[in-house]
């Protein structure tokens, strides 16, 4: 409740974290109640819960697995299925497997167990019980678990009882075989007597090693090797611990079965392929010595390499050959003319005589004919000598072209040959090393295989354990329940339980409360009051009040007066309208406190304009006739109808009067603007308490003769929609002169909250209160 401060409130302003706190902690009650219900559970749950502890074992695995992967470990590529070290994840699912977890079952004699009676909870006496039990045959199958009483009875007799009994029998005796609806079971008693009812329960194998798969977990670390970490968390460490232990022991028991059987099924499959690779050998060794006989062949590859070298040099005789030949059918066709024939051309020496010859006849006949004609005897002779060696050497070069015509056949033939030869070759050593190729791969795989045999029969000698076991199994300690994590747990959920509840108290809370509320909703809003909630039934102001509730009107009156005090000089009376959304809002009361606050030292007349609902009767005295009867009557003196408050010598009071059926009517007559304006210059301020504006039309009347709209919102009463209503209200009708007041206002929702008081009495008064509190209770 401070002085008049009209400025919108910012989008984005800070949020007032104290305050918002303080809306919390007003409720600090609830929160330790809740907290101190959620230590107490706790305590209680875990004075009576079964503590769990957690038990390890930690088994390291060698590089290699087994006998017989090690000796067919080198055969993967071949297709034969071995695995590799890596495969960690397969064996840690292997180490629980049923028929495993059934042999631990079976070894510890889970079957049976015995459990000290408590008045809340029981507790498995392991392994101090006071008896033992064997189940030595399970008839149900579909049995899953039986529990009985066992009550010693005289000497070495016991009776069993809350369990299903076959014929009614229910006494027994100690070691004897005892037939049961699931089964034959034997009871025996350890040493020394105890005369106690004690709890024993049956369960099926199946049904444990279901309990041991939920119970046992199997983890790899990373990044430390071949290891295999196995947990269980139970009531009783020690039975953890052996569960533990049997588990290993039962996978390396097993492990080494497996192994020896695959080993020996390793040995056994080496030595039926030796056999057929032996039988293999001999038959492609017989099959290459077939082929060499039938195809001639000592050495594929010299025969080859000859045959190919021959075929090169019979190229080349060929060639030469035909050279000479084609030179012979030259010269044999140049000779048919008398022309010089080529010499030295590789030809028989008597040839190469006979060409000379020629030549050099044909030349010296050649020089006589320049000097002689044809018939001279000497042309003669010359002609005819050279025509018989042009003969002789046609001759001689006929036999020459038939000579190299044979020999050009001939090397033909054995080129043919050679060629054939070759063709032959690669066809010969694909067989050929196709045979070879099974012949050295059967050699290799039968050479390898006897190795593998002498590698299998050694490791069948060594026992080796499947895994090594590092850490034997302990017991680290507690896990469930954590007790500082469950008292911790307790603490925050008994102190969230009433937070969130108060926080969606607030958030689902529609209600207005604060005056930031309402700037937030209207930015051009000006709030001019904060009116607190006045404790007590009195609730009008008080002369001489110093009360927090006095103390705010005062700030309101002076707000008031600082938004028409520029209006003063224009003149001298004030309307004052005051009005709200909907009924309930406090416009009356704060009307008339208003009009005390201000008739301290100024004339001033309400009006009670609300037609429909009248209500200053509740704070003023007497029935007269009011606004009704004087709008309605003749008589345009409304002085009559004015009466005195008796609550202050300043104060008058015009009453509504009668209840008039058309309000709307009688405040738009013209007479109504007369008689303001005649109540102007007697009164300086003239308040107006007017009808809800969001339940009927009345009010708008007013709004013409009304320098001061006060618009009442009530903190804790008001919906946030109606603020939305009043924005609108005051932007349609363009009311500029209207205010707000927010009533009713908790301490914690005003700006100073309830640390600080108003006016200088107001720490005198929670001093005397202080005081009078104590002096009541001495």
């Amino acid at each position: 409740m401070e002085l008049l401060d009209s400025t919108p409130l910012k989008s984005g302003k800070k949020i007032n974290i104290k305050k918002e706190l303080n809306r919390y902690l007003k409720n600090w009650y609830w929160i330790l109640l809740s907290m101190l219900v959620f230590y107490t559970a706790a305590k209680v749950y875990l004075r009576y819960t079964t503590p769990q502890y957690l038990s390890k074992t930690t088994i390291q695995f060698p590089e290699t697995k087994g006998k017989g992967s090690a000796a067919l470990s080198d055969l993967q590529t071949l297709g034969v299925g071995v695995h590799g070290n890596e495969e960690l994840q397969s064996e840690a699912t292997a180490i629980l497997s049923k028929p495993i977890l059934a042999r631990v079952v079976d070894s510890l004699n889970l079957n049976v167990s015995f459990y000290a009676l408590g008045k809340i909870k029981e507790l498995e006496m392991y392994p101090q019980a006071p008896y033992s039990g064997k189940v030595l045959e399970f008839k149900d199958k579909k049995f899953v678990s039986a529990t009985y009483i066992i009550t010693p009875a005289n000497g070495n007799a016991f009776t069993l009882s809350e369990g299903p009994l076959l014929a009614g029998k229910s006494q027994f005796q100690f070691g004897e075989v005892i037939e049961l609806p699931f089964g034959t079971v034997v009871l025996s008693r350890k040493t020394g007597i105890d005369t106690s009812p004690v709890k024993v329960v049956f369960r099926s194998t199946s049904s444990w090693v279901s309990t041991l798969e939920s119970w046992v977990n199997v983890s790899l670390p990373e990044n430390k090797g071949l290891l295999m970490d196995i947990t269980i968390k139970g009531a009783i460490p020690e039975k953890s611990e052996n569960i533990l232990n049997e588990i290993t022991k039962q996978y390396n028991i097993e492990g080494v079965q497996d192994r020896n059987q695959e080993a020996q099924n390793t040995q056994d499959f080496i030595n039926r392929r030796l056999d057929i690779i032996t039988q293999d050998l001999s038959g492609i060794e017989g099959e290459k010595e077939s082929f060499k006989k039938q195809n001639k062949i000592t050495d594929l590859e010299a025969q080859a390499n000859m045959a190919l070298a021959n075929s090169n040099e019979n190229t080349k005789q060929i060639l030469q050959y035909a050279t000479k030949l084609d030179m012979v059918n030259s010269i044999f066709n140049s000779s048919s003319t008398e022309k010089l024939l080529p010499s030295n051309i590789g030809l028989s020496t008597v040839t190469e005589e006979y060409i000379s010859k020629y030549n050099d006849l044909l030349l010296t006949r050649n020089k006589t004919l320049k000097q002689a004609t044809q018939l001279n005897p000497s042309v003669i002779q010359m002609n005819k000598d050279i025509s018989e060696l042009r003969g002789l050497i046609r001759q001689n070069l006929q036999e020459s072209k038939y000579t190299l015509q044979d020999q050009i056949a001939q090397i033909n033939g054995q080129l043919n040959a050679d060629r054939s030869k070759i063709n032959n070759y690669p066809t010969q050593e694909k067989v050929f090393r196709s045979i070879e190729r099974q012949q050295n791969l059967k050699e290799q795989l039968y050479l390898y295989l006897l190795q593998k045999r002498e590698e299998n029969a050694i490791t069948l000698a060594v026992d080796a354990p499947k895994a090594k076991i590092l850490n034997p199994a302990y017991t680290l300690g507690i896990v469930e329940p954590n007790q500082k994590q469950m008292i911790t747990g307790a603490l925050a959920l008994g102190f969230l339980l009433p937070v969130l509840w108060l926080f969606g108290k607030y958030t689902l809370d529609t209600k207005v409360h604060t005056k930031e509320e309402i700037q937030s909703r209207i930015p051009n809003a000006a709030v001019i009051a904060e009116i607190p909630v006045k404790n007590g039934e009195e609730t009008l102001i008080e002369t001489s009040d110093f009360s927090v509730f006095a103390e705010s009107f005062r700030i309101l009156t002076s707000n008031l007066k600082f938004i028409i005090k520029p209006k003063q000089e224009v003149r001298k009376g004030n309307v004052i309208l005051i009005t709200s959304s909907i009924k309930g809002e406090g416009k009356t009361t704060i009307a008339m406190n208003t009009a005390l606050t201000l008739a301290g030292a100024s004339k001033v007349l309400i009006i009670g304009a609300d037609i429909r609902n009248p209500q200053l009767h509740r704070f003023v005295k007497g029935q007269k006739p009011g606004l009704t009867d004087y709008l309605i009557s003749n008589d345009h003196s409304p002085e009559k109808f004015i009466i005195p408050s008796g609550l202050h010598h300043n104060l008058d009071v015009l009453f509504s009067g009668a209840i008039a059926p058309n309000p709307n009517d009688l405040l738009d007559m013209p007479k109504f603007d007369a008689m303001i304006q005649q109540l102007k210059n007697q009164y300086q301020y003239i308040i107006l308490d007017s009808a809800p504006v969001m339940l009927v039309s009345d009010t708008l009347h007013l709004m013409g003769s009304a320098d001061v709209i006060l618009y009442i919102v009530k903190s804790d009463y008001t919906e946030n929609d109606m603020l939305d209503f009043a924005e609108e209200f005051q932007r349609t009708h363009d009311a500029k002169n209207m205010s707000f007041i927010l009533n009713n206002v908790q301490p914690q929702n005003t700006r100073y909250g309830n640390k600080y008081g108003y006016g200088y009495y107001s720490y005198n008064e929670k001093k005397k209160g202080i005081k009078k509190m104590f002096d009541g209770k001495a």
